[in-house]
């Protein structure tokens, strides 16, 4: 990544095509890759332009905040819209790790650039697999050119990666993943699933990119996972109105604990959080382990069906 960002350097490469560039790598980079970045352009010392500089600043200032170490999650592409973030370990040390489903919005991260999010989850105890909804359809198409709908997503999760080599398997949704992020967690009978700022069944009706597609799934699978239903947090701020009027709708859905961020306004709790030094605590409040879970199975047979391909 540092000889392609050089090279953009040295061709002269517009802001515009650095600005889609530093889009991609906000995206995608881990913690340490952002950090090789950062400190290799800054050992090279080649002259930069204003907005790469300001750009390298910005990245080198958010991995420092709150003196947390570099966390060494490596990735992987699993498939195009797919991500997996580990630190190397033996099989027994990944088997003490939650492995996080993660279901990004429409600006394809967790609220904060991926490597910033991924800064405050101990790469010890935390492994991510990383969604992307390239079409902005809530998921509800699946994932664009690998599955089709909910189902077949489900289907691929557990054909490609190992669950059962895990202590817990969550999920984690935010924004336009919310929705997707619970109902992961109900169908595939994950020990929980968190939504934050989510979307519900509802949001399909309203969005252009989801007309004419049904969440009608979602229901489908709390009834047939009755008795079998995950632990459900659904997160907003506590004086933003729309997101808390959205978790309790989906409240009313499937039996769920509502999660308010104290003097949140904002719909981005994340990022919210994370300036006032508060995300560490939150995320693992969110993702840590409680004695109220269900045990994760990771089992996708209670998933919807896979509907017949639209003509």
């Amino acid at each position: 990544m540092l000889d392609h960002y050089l090279a953009e350097v040295a061709r002269g490469a517009s802001e515009i095509d650095f600005n889609r560039l530093h889009i991609t790598l906000e995206t995608h980079l881990a913690p340490a890759e952002l950090r090789a970045l950062v400190d290799g352009v800054r050992a090279r010392g080649p002259a930069l332009p204003e907005h790469c500089r300001l750009w390298l600043k910005r990245t080198d200032t958010f991995l420092a905040y709150g003196g947390l170490p570099v966390q060494p999650y490596e990735r992987r592409v699993l498939a195009d819209g797919v991500n997996a973030y580990a630190a190397p370990g033996t099989p027994e040390e990944r088997a003490r790790r939650t492995l996080v489903i993660a279901f990004t919005g429409d600006s394809f991260r967790l609220m904060l650039p991926i490597g910033i999010f991924l800064q405050h989850c101990p790469a010890d105890r935390y492994e991510f697999l990383l969604l992307f909804d390239r079409r902005k359809c809530l998921y509800l198409r699946g994932i664009d050119g690998l599955t089709r709908d909910m189902a077949g997503t489900f289907e691929w999760i557990a054909a490609n990666v190992p669950l059962q080599g895990f202590g817990r398997v969550v999920s984690f949704g935010v924004s336009a993943g919310g929705m997707a992020a619970v109902w992961t967690a109900i169908g595939m009978r994950l020990a929980r699933g968190v939504s934050v700022g989510g979307t519900t069944p509802d949001s399909a009706a309203t969005r252009y990119q989801t007309q004419g597609v049904s969440a009608d799934g979602f229901m489908d699978a709390v009834r047939r996972n009755e008795g079998h239903l995950p632990e459900v947090l659904l997160v907003a701020g506590a004086d933003c109105e729309r997101d808390r009027e959205k978790a309790q709708a989906m409240s009313q859905r499937v039996p769920a604990t509502i999660v308010l961020a104290p003097g949140v306004a904002k719909h981005n709790v994340i990022a919210e959080l994370w300036t006032r030094h508060e995300l560490v605590p939150f995320l693992e409040r969110l993702l840590g382990s409680s004695g109220s879970e269900q045990p994760s199975t990771g089992d996708p047979a209670a998933a919807p069906s896979r509907a017949p391909a639209a003509p």
